[in-house]
């Protein structure tokens, strides 16, 4: 069995190194396109290529952020360059768990045929108020809540959907689903790969600046391309007290990100949610991430720049107003 990972990233130097070197642990390839980033992840993935991994980077310059699209493109490119039997599609906090790469494939091979696979979700969050001193010791050291109530997915692409052109994924790579002039628009047939065998870890929070950034640039990304949050998406209520300059402190984003995939009205307090140790990173070193990372501010501007120069492109040149009298 083949098994290739897609994503899509920006900004992520921080943590791109890992999530390659831990991900290709367990599969075969990986396909990766940057989408714009300002700080060092191009120039990481580009080193990571001279290692002659099987490692593939392409480049999105597109402003608005359409994930969807390119995430679906990118999952029929996969299939069309390699012989892959599943693809895996990632985003650059998502770190494979799995018991054993024999054990993975076991699973896969026990879905019926044209059935996608769906893995579970949980966030696993560091200790933000006592950062450790390098992403790798801050990633060992995460933990994630024993429960949590929403049970969100993520999708394992069967090699069918290279031929099934009604298909496409769901926004954020949740499952599969028909393509909206599809006859049939609603979700495919997936199986679930039970948590005993594998999962997909995911650390969305690693520092205030790092989250600041994230969600600000994601947001104009957003606003670009049209498609914005629900009112009640844990990004939203982020951005919306990042705009509003209350304070971002890591008591507030332990809160957020230990209620990741919960609507704000159900959210649970750090009291009552059970938090276990489970490690998820492989046994791997790193050689070219920074030692810290970057300050939001200069990538916030990087993005503001873009959008402005695109408003700037999309318009005629307005005549310069004459000396004033």
């Amino acid at each position: 069995m083949i098994l290739w990972g897609v994503a899509m990233v920006r900004n992520e130097a921080d943590i791109v190194e890992a999530f390659v070197r831990h991900n290709m642990t367990i599969l075969d390839g990986l396909l990766v396109i940057d989408h714009g980033s300002a700080d060092a992840t191009l120039d990481i993935l580009n080193a990571l290529c001279r290692e002659r991994m099987r490692l593939v980077v392409m480049r999105n310059e597109t402003v608005g952020y359409l994930q969807q699209a390119v995430m679906t493109q990118a999952v029929r490119h996969a299939f069309a360059s390699t012989r892959a039997d599943f693809v895996f599609p990632l985003d650059a906090d998502e770190f494979l768990k799995a018991t054993s790469r024999a054990e993975l494939e076991r699973a896969l091979a026990a879905l019926p045929p044209a059935t996608h696979g769906l893995l579970r979700w949980p966030t696993y969050v560091p200790d933000l108020r006592n950062p450790a001193a390098d992403i790798l010791a801050s990633l060992r050291g995460a933990r994630r809540a024993a429960s949590e109530p929403n049970g969100m997915t993520k999708a394992i692409v069967a090699r069918s959907f290279a031929g099934a052109a009604d298909e496409v994924l769901s926004s954020g790579n949740h499952w599969i689903q028909g393509h909206p002039d599809a006859k049939l628009r609603g979700m495919r047939r997936h199986g679930l790969v039970t948590d005993r065998v594998a999962a997909l870890a995911h650390v969305p929070i690693r520092s205030v600046d790092q989250f600041i950034a994230k969600v600000a640039i994601k947001k104009l990304g957003r606003l670009a391309a049209r498609i914005d949050w629900k009112p009640d998406a844990a990004s939203q209520v982020a951005y919306e007290q990042i705009r509003s300059g209350a304070p971002v402190d890591v008591d507030a984003l332990t809160l957020a990100a230990f209620n990741w995939s919960v609507a704000k009205g159900a959210w649970r307090s750090l009291d009552e949610i059970a938090i276990v140790d489970d490690p998820f990173l492989a046994p791997i070193s790193l050689r070219y991430t920074p030692p810290a990372a970057a300050e939001a501010l200069p990538l916030v501007l990087s993005a503001v720049e873009k959008l402005a120069r695109r408003l700037a492109s999309a318009r005629p040149p307005q005549a310069q107003a004459g000396p004033a009298r």
